[in-house]
């Protein structure tokens, strides 16, 4: 059986180039971490592809390249990364507990994955343990599962039993979601019976059965509120859902009150409180603060304070998409980042980091702009932007090609005779990088704009500028030759061809 945890998010984002069928794309598009049982082993695709097919590489994330181990480590034909199983006395750090990334490239440029940490966990022996407890008739009481440090990680809590029998958590008896059972309103009876929890190994899907733990059931006596379980400082993602645990012991009769900010928590509805504490769903930003359970009796109090922080998953749009213009131009790709705040931004260029030199900049207060001025062709690439944020990444790139772009003339109109008083129209097309405008002129001398002369241009869905003069109700003098000039940044083209008044032509 394989066993394998994967965190990620699955989405495709594709970049063609305007006049190809060249693309790359990832089938993830966010931040791997995959864990594996070192007895079984585990196959990882590449996340970045391409069509036409890419070139597809693994790296580890310090940049080396990797190399195949015989019966250890392998990439396979179609990019797949396997790791084999192992033996702990074969376990090597750099294979079995490292980062890595794979690559796609091909002519649209070449694009790298986030950093996946891989991660071998091994099988070994190991005991759960549940502790005898003390409770007061009436009074509540929590039994936990001890697990050793070293798989505390890998090992949860999947049922709870009583002498040999499953419990459900209602009634009574109730479960946590960290695995904790609490037994509310303890009974004299409930001394009679034996306590055991019953784990699972994620990778392994080895299961263990503690030891039967007993309960000591005395009765009651005053006592100050003494605080059985509690909540830590967490963070949590926006519509996520969490538990904040508060449990005493004392007597006589204990009251709650939980406190946010500095005051008393508000009605929710997402929110119950509850004898084992507080319980939210479907977070908002809002739901941030310091959050503090108080236990009272007339004896004394018990408290517990904990931050919850709760944050929107990072997005990273990159803008534009794709871009193609001309060699000599000025390149600006913008990259948004959405989320909570506290992330750094890192560019690429063809899996590289960028560096700002004589022809890049990197701007703003996030770093969120790149500029190329006087863009060169070995600038044409796919540009990657990261953010990331604790253990949160996710990035955007886009494919920016760069060509001559001088203006070309595509088509045209061609030298004619025109009758008198009969309207007539010039068409002139031309292409280039950046699209260029189309200015007319009659024997070389602008043509005004009026009543009677009317020039329009637009671009077509490839790129083309097409341009055309009108001309009604012609006179004598706007025969002559016209000439369109087609203009960008990067240079210019021009065509002419002369337009003869029939009057004129005439002998």
């Amino acid at each position: 059986m394989l066993l394998v945890t994967l965190s990620l998010l699955c989405s495709v984002h594709i970049a063609h180039l305007e006049d190809a069928v060249t693309s790359l794309y990832f089938v993830n598009t966010s931040l791997l971490q995959i864990t594996f049982s070192s007895t079984v082993g585990v196959f990882i695709p590449c996340p970045a592809a391409g069509s036409p097919s890419a070139t597809l590489r693994w790296y580890l994330g310090t940049g080396d390249d990797i190399y195949d181990v015989p019966h250890i480590r392998h990439v396979h034909a179609n990019g797949t990364l396997q790791l084999y199983p192992f033996s702990p006395s074969a376990f090597n750090s750099f294979i079995h507990d490292n980062d890595y990334f794979c690559t796609a490239e091909n002519s649209a440029g070449k694009i790298r994955s986030p950093n996946i940490r891989v991660k071998a966990v091994f099988r070994e022996p190991y005991t759960v343990r549940v502790e005898d407890q003390r409770a007061m008739r009436g009074s509540t009481t929590v039994f936990k599962c001890l697990t050793p440090p070293s798989v505390q990680e890998y090992v949860s809590v999947v049922s709870w039993e009583k002498d040999t029998v499953s419990l459900t958590s209602e009634g009574r008896f109730v479960t946590s979601p960290s695995g904790a059972l609490y037994i509310l309103d303890v009974q004299k009876e409930d001394a009679l019976s034996t306590y055991r929890c019953i784990t699972m190994h994620r990778y392994s899907g080895e299961t263990r059965q503690s030891n039967g733990a007993r309960l000591l059931v005395s009765d009651p006596a005053e006592s100050v509120p003494v605080l059985l379980d509690g909540f830590q400082s967490q963070e949590a993602l926006v519509g996520d859902s969490v538990e904040l645990p508060c449990i005493a012991s004392g007597y006589p009769n204990l009251a709650s009150r939980w406190i946010k900010d500095g005051r008393p928590v508000p009605s929710d509805s997402r929110w119950s409180k509850r004898r084992t504490g507080l319980s939210m769903i479907d977070l908002r930003l809002e739901d941030s603060g310091t959050y503090i359970c108080e236990i009272t009796n007339s004896f004394g109090s018990a408290e517990v304070t904990g931050a919850l922080t709760v944050i929107e998953p990072l997005r990273v749009t990159i803008s534009p998409k794709k871009l193609k213009t001309g060699i000599g131009s000025t390149v600006i790709l913008s990259c948004s980042l959405s989320g909570s705040p506290g992330y750094t931004v890192r560019w690429y260029r063809n899996t590289e980091p960028i560096e700002a030199d004589e022809y890049i900049s990197i701007r703003g207060a996030d770093n969120e702009t790149l500029v190329i001025s006087s863009a060169q062709k070995s600038h044409s690439g796919a540009y990657q932007c990261f953010g990331s944020r604790k253990k949160q990444t996710a990035q955007d790139f886009a494919i920016v090609v760069l060509e001559d772009g001088t203006p070309r003339i595509l088509s045209s109109f061609s030298e004619k005779v025109m009758n008198p008083g009969e309207q007539f129209s010039l068409m002139c097309s031309a292409k280039g990088a950046p699209p260029p405008t189309i200015t007319w002129t009659l024997d070389d001398e602008p043509i005004q704009r009026d009543s009677g002369h009317r020039s329009n241009q637009y671009t077509t869905a490839d790129g083309s500028a097409v341009s055309y003069m009108n001309v009604s109700s012609p006179q004598i003098l706007d025969g002559g030759v016209y000439r369109c000039a087609a203009r960008n940044s990067v240079g210019s083209a021009e065509y002419q061809a002369r337009i003869n008044d029939l009057r004129v032509s005439d002998p």
